[in-house]
């Protein structure tokens, strides 16, 4: 199968995106810099979102954006495929107790891994990543997962067309 690859961020950036880029080059990415404004506060910006994501068959939905974004971005994609794949990167922020200095970002994370669970279907497949912290190049942040692990795990998913709903990775 042809994947047509739309990955939410900046691969200019130390970000799952860039990972993406690096596995995927023929990805196309949804950030300010290419026209994308994810969080979609004007009707424009989901507008411009809407006539372009039905040009995809897999999403990476990678942003962290304030306010339900990624959720609104699963929603969304949802409503207009009849088939793909959504993966969505979620965070170990969702485990109870874990980050409780987060309570906004956690509840958001978890929202957006019981939605992604309940839209999963033979169709319309949908794979929910609870990722540690990663290694975004900023000082303190070195020790933590190198994003190249979530894109290398999306390659393994696509390429032996399996369906897993959701899956952790830490790194030890």
């Amino acid at each position: 199968m042809m994947y047509k690859i739309l990955c939410t961020g900046n691969p200019n950036d130390y970000t799952v995106a860039r990972a993406i880029k690096q596995i995927f080059p023929d990805a196309d990415f949804a950030c300010r810099s290419t026209g994308y404004d994810l969080r979609m506060w004007d009707p424009k910006d989901e507008e411009h979102f809407r006539k372009n994501i039905v040009n995809y068959n897999v999403l990476v939905n990678s942003s962290f954006v304030s306010n339900g974004a990624q959720q609104k971005i699963l929603e969304i994609t949802h409503e207009l495929w009849t088939s793909g794949h959504v993966f969505n990167i979620g965070s170990t922020a969702e485990y109870e107790g874990r980050n409780s200095f987060l309570p906004h970002y956690s509840v958001q994370k978890r929202a957006l891994k019981d939605m992604s669970l309940s839209m999963c279907s033979s169709k319309f497949k949908t794979t929910h990543m609870t990722v540690s912290g990663l290694n975004d190049n900023k000082l303190g942040n070195e020790n933590n997962l190198d994003p190249i692990h979530i894109a290398n795990s999306i390659k393994w998913i696509l390429d032996n067309n399996v369906n897993i709903p959701i899956i952790g990775i830490e790194k030890l």
